[in-house]
């Protein structure tokens, strides 16, 4: 020994195990837990398949195969097999996204800061981790900024809007708007009843307006089912020829209608 003392005597540990024992360096320092003292990383393919493992059970073509497989070192064994999963793999994705807020597109779709990003935005941190909640909410959910912000639901405004989802064919003022239509008024919201079903539903006015349809328009329409002409939009003897549909058209007099509806037979339809 004495003879190769510059080459074989080391001042530190660190430098005795880099020197001659690099390939199983971890075991050297004494770094290891308490797991088998044999056992190296090896990519957990039967398993989660998502991070490297190190309990000894690796499969035997792993074993048969030590230097395409084994790796003394967590980092290596991850750089090599899940690069693409890295900071899960390395076990530091919940630090790398502790604190930040990140748009939890999978889960309740809202802002979170809960340490669970996904591994592909704490690999792109400047793209999907934010420092505030407003910035992640004008960033990911815009269309939707109060709501992603946990803003308590406003008392209802009164106005109304037209009601696109439900089984209402007209407009409402119950408050339950969409949050495209609260974060847009001038276009969807109005102060009353009348102008909203102007806007939105000039084909079914009366319905819309909730106006008794008993007593009709008093305006011509063409009846192609019945009597095959022009008729009054109105109940009782001729000219009434019933209440017309909502997607009828309908004209001032008999002339307008008969002119626009029945052109090539005018006579016929203003008999």
């Amino acid at each position: 020994m004495d003879s190769a003392a510059g080459t074989n005597m080391h001042s530190t540990l660190d430098s005795c195990c880099s020197a001659h024992f690099a390939w199983n360096y971890d075991v050297c320092m004494g770094k290891l837990d308490e797991t088998c003292v044999r056992a190296f990383w090896y990519p957990d393919w039967e398993g989660e398949n998502i991070k490297c493992k190190r309990d000894g059970n690796e499969p035997l073509y792993m074993t048969d195969n030590p230097t395409m497989y084994m790796f003394n070192q967590k980092k290596d064994c991850c750089a090599e097999h899940y690069s693409w999963n890295l900071a899960e793999c390395m076990g530091t994705a919940a630090s790398t996204s502790a604190g930040k807020y990140y748009p939890d597109w999978l889960g309740d779709n809202m802002c979170k800061n809960d340490g669970a990003a996904p591994t592909y935005m704490t690999l792109n941190p400047t793209m999907w981790l934010h420092d505030t909640l407003s910035d992640c909410c004008t960033k990911n959910y815009g269309w939707k900024m109060k709501a992603c912000m946990g803003a308590s639901a406003p008392a209802s405004s009164g106005l109304y809007y037209p009601d696109w989802s439900g089984d209402n064919e007209g407009c409402l003022a119950d408050g339950n708007e969409p949050q495209y239509m609260v974060s847009n008024p001038s276009m969807w919201m109005f102060d009353t009843l009348t102008a909203c079903c102007e806007k939105f539903y000039p084909f079914n006015l009366l319905a819309c307006t909730g106006a008794s349809p008993s007593a009709g328009t008093n305006k011509f329409y063409m009846d192609w089912i019945g009597a095959n002409k022009c008729v009054q939009d109105c109940v009782g003897a001729a000219p009434c020829g019933g209440l017309a549909d909502s997607w009828d058209v309908k004209y001032d007099t008999k002339i307008e209608c008969c002119d626009e509806m029945m052109a090539w037979d005018p006579k016929t339809c203003k008999a």
